[in-house]
């Protein structure tokens, strides 16, 4: 029986999806003589390293979001990395003795990993020799930080050709790197019955729909957002998507009751995918994980306040390759929007350049890998 670890670690919903779409797509291959299991890393570590682990990521992001993308910069370059990393390590390595142990109780035989601290942690025991399990990271972003490179990793599984070159770029031998996507779940390489979707949400098939989404946690400019839309001149229906920010499913009910909008709000679903499906327009952030479910769904993104660093690495990766328009400044959407809206032209050629680089099956491609690795 070969066993496999898929671990991740909750800071931001991303990693976690990442990683569940992994351990979906071997419930679904059922792959013979195999044993898989799903771990939140920082379950195995005390009980206010993970508290902080989150929670200091949420602030730095919400609140304090220039000196969080001052610090992703800083710490990418190789020679504030070398210090960094050194006390990042240790940190780690004092914080992490139950995840250990648990893997040294366990002894599997791959380890998946959609984390760098879990990946940090695990290539550190390689390299004392405590354990031989193989250990493939995947990278859950469309732009390298030096976090994701770790002596020890046996594979390193990227979005994109752009990624490869990042590694390549940092010593990695070219072997260890395998192009295969972003795991997203399943399901969202399926093809869906829309017509089905339209009656069981409720909205209408005859109507322009906007998608909007503030990842896991419903950060960014939602309101904002909302305001823009309902000054558009045009018949539309949006869906927002507030995860789990229950205040911010207050503000934007309140703001649908005010102005009668035609919207439906919700909080955090797991059927994301069906509105993807049937919406014309997603407007989000650009976290790796929404990033790939909406190019395999090919709905084109309009991106708007990325969090700096590793969104906006995606965000750039996206606009390059026509796929997305990115914009500034809350002033500037309502002017995209209505580009958009009025040339399904334009709409057909982003879906076009959606099919170019879109890896639906990449939860598939890695669980496969990891299954045949030696």
């Amino acid at each position: 029986m070969k066993k496999i670890l898929v671990v991740y670690a909750t800071a931001g919903i991303g990693h976690k999806k990442a990683a569940v779409a992994v351990k979906k797509a071997y419930d679904e291959m059922k792959l013979p003589g195999v044993e898989v299991t799903l771990i939140d890393a920082l379950d195995y570590t005390n009980k206010f390293f993970k508290w902080s682990y989150l929670q200091i990521y949420l602030l730095m992001v919400n609140k304090l979001p220039t000196f969080w993308g001052l610090s992703y910069y800083l710490t990418d370059l190789p020679f504030v990395d070398l210090f960094v990393s050194y006390i990042r390590r240790i940190n780690n390595w004092a914080n992490s003795k139950k995840l250990v142990n648990y893997i040294l109780d366990t002894k599997p035989d791959v380890i998946i990993s959609t984390h760098f601290f879990a990946s940090e942690v695990i290539a550190d025991m390689k390299h004392k020799s405590l354990m031989l399990s193989r250990l493939v990271t995947v990278v859950t972003d469309y732009k390298l930080h030096a976090w994701w490179v770790c002596e020890g990793t046996d594979s390193y599984i990227v979005a994109s050709e752009d990624t490869r070159r990042d590694l390549e770029g940092r010593k990695v031998d070219p072997a260890k790197i395998k192009v295969m996507g972003i795991p997203v779940e399943p399901v969202f390489s399926k093809t869906l019955d829309r017509s089905k979707i339209f009656k069981e949400t409720g909205l209408r098939d005859d109507l322009f729909t906007i998608l909007v989404i503030g990842g896991g946690f419903g950060v960014g400019p939602i309101e904002g957002i909302v305001n823009v839309i309902r000054r558009i001149p045009r018949e539309l229906q949006t869906v927002v998507v507030c995860g789990h920010n229950e205040e911010l499913v207050r503000k934007i009910n309140s703001l649908k009751d005010e102005y009668k909008l035609n919207m439906k709000v919700l909080g955090f679903i797991d059927n994301v995918y069906e509105y993807m499906d049937i919406s014309d327009i997603l407007i989000s952030k650009s976290g790796g994980i929404t990033v790939s479910e909406s190019l395999a769904k090919e709905i084109p993104l309009v991106v708007i306040s990325p969090i700096l660093g590793q969104e906006t690495g995606n965000s750039s990766f996206l606009v390059r390759n026509n796929a997305a328009v990115k914009v500034k400044r809350l002033d500037d959407l309502k002017t995209a929007l209505e580009d958009l809206i009025s040339d399904p032209i334009k709409l057909d050629k982003m879906k076009e350049a959606i099919k170019k680089i879109k890896k639906p099956y990449a939860a598939y491609d890695v669980a496969k890998f990891a299954y045949e690795s030696r």
